[in-house]
């Protein structure tokens, strides 16, 4: 059964790529630490029409984020606003997220993101509330693969900060 439920999701989501309209709420981030490159890189997968709606309720302005009308300033908006609701914290202390930059696949957006560090992560604590003030049911998978070791954590309204130790 643990086999069939990334396989049900990736269903899921390709169903639901499919159609304009969807009725779950889901974002899925990846974290990855590479000592080598000296950073922690991280990917964000959200649904472009909930990231547009988001943007327009906290700045009241519209974006068309990845489209030829998209405004000449979408990138610092994204930017900050993910820097507002997706805080890192490594060995017990904050670090800036770097945006790097933004594409769209299908009607999700992908942003790229990073944290320079170098050192060995013996901790890391996540807030996530990407999308949470406009959707109750939003949920954010966040994929970890540090020092090696992988693992999944599950973010919502009411579960929102999370700490792994490695």
């Amino acid at each position: 059964m643990k086999q069939l439920k990334p396989l049900i999701f990736g269903l899921l989501l390709v169903i639901t790529c499919a159609f304009n309209a969807h009725k779950f709420y889901i974002g899925v981030f990846q974290i990855d630490y590479f000592k080598e490159k000296k950073s922690i890189q991280i990917t964000t997968r959200l649904f472009i029409d909930d990231f547009e709606k988001v943007l327009y309720k906290k700045y009241n302005k519209h974006f068309y984020i990845t489209t030829k009308d998209e405004v000449a300033d979408a990138n610092l908006y994204v930017a900050k606003y993910l820097q507002e609701k997706l805080k890192i914290k490594v060995n017990n202390k904050n670090h800036p997220i770097e945006f790097l930059l933004k594409e769209q696949e299908d009607n999700v957006l992908i942003c790229y993101l990073k944290i320079k560090f170098s050192e060995k992560i013996k901790t890391i604590e996540i807030t996530n509330n990407v999308l949470t003030e406009e959707f109750n049911e939003q949920q954010n998978l966040v994929h970890l693969n540090i020092n090696g070791n992988k693992k999944t954590l599950l973010f919502t309204n009411d579960n929102n900060i999370q700490k792994s130790n490695y």
